[in-house]
């Protein structure tokens, strides 16, 4: 309580004195560590806040009880959910629920695609490899290898990706950047975003002003490469960059098929 009054204004020590409390209490209650219920019940908050802001405002406890399972695997009681909803100052809304915003949401395939680079080790250098996943399907849509990281290699997978989407891409799947006028008209007749990650970011691979990803683009692309690693099940480091590629196009493009 003395917190909040505090930070609305108040100086502490008449917030203090008007709560009964000791000024030194205060400070010291300042300077201890969370505990580690504390922290949880904070990132609870913090992802039930998205979840709720992604719904448009829409979910109430039950639904947000759901997501947090669905997408986390994390069970929470309704009325613990109901609870830090309440702290949040946010509430869900009653009747038909219309649906989040397209942007948010990324609930339809192709209205939105996340962008990633990974680093794998070789014994004599690292094999870079950017891929683009489908926001709403998790789907893999394109990907490209090399090994050096920038903007290039992106562009190839993206490219790989539109190219995909359209319908027209090679049977191998994977690098099929090389098609520029086709994929050229098919990435101006799409209508899809892309988002980078922070890892895309970092490697100076993402565009200046592109789209930051969020939670659940990271979620997405971190239970992709889990698959990935588990699939490939290969040498660590491998021999080199050549043999890794080979056995990625093979992951990506099993990947890749339709179910």
């Amino acid at each position: 309580m003395i917190a909040r009054v505090v930070a609305r204004g108040f100086p502490v020590r008449r917030a203090a004195a008007l709560l009964d409390v000791s000024e030194s209490g205060y400070y010291a209650w300042r300077a201890r560590t969370p505990s580690p219920r504390e922290l949880r019940r904070a990132w609870l908050t913090e992802v039930i806040v998205d979840i709720h802001r992604e719904s448009g405002g829409a979910f109430g406890y039950r639904r947000i009880g759901q997501q947090l399972l669905c997408r986390y695997g994390v069970s929470v009681s309704h009325a613990t959910v109901e609870s830090l909803m309440k702290r949040a100052g946010i509430c869900g809304r009653t009747g038909r629920l219309h649906a989040p915003d397209r942007q948010s949401g990324a609930r339809t395939p192709g209205d939105r695609w996340i962008v990633d680079v990974q680093a794998f080790t070789t014994r004599r250098r690292p094999l870079y490899s950017a891929v683009v996943l489908d926001a709403a399907s998790r789907s893999l849509m394109g990907w490209s290898t090399a090994e050096s990281a920038d903007r290039l290699l992106v562009h190839r997978a993206v490219m790989a990706a539109i190219t995909r989407a359209a319908g027209t891409v090679g049977a191998d799947g994977g690098d099929g950047a090389d098609g520029g006028d086709e994929a050229g008209r098919n990435a101006q007749r799409s209508p899809m975003v892309c988002s980078f990650t922070e890892r895309a970011r970092a490697l100076g691979c993402a565009p200046a002003h592109g789209a930051a990803g969020n939670w659940y683009d990271h979620a997405v692309v971190n239970a992709f490469w889990d698959s990935v690693h588990r699939e490939l099940d290969g040498p660590s480091p491998w021999p080199d960059a050549r043999a890794l590629e080979d056995r990625l196009s093979k992951t990506f493009d099993h990947f890749a098929r339709p179910a």
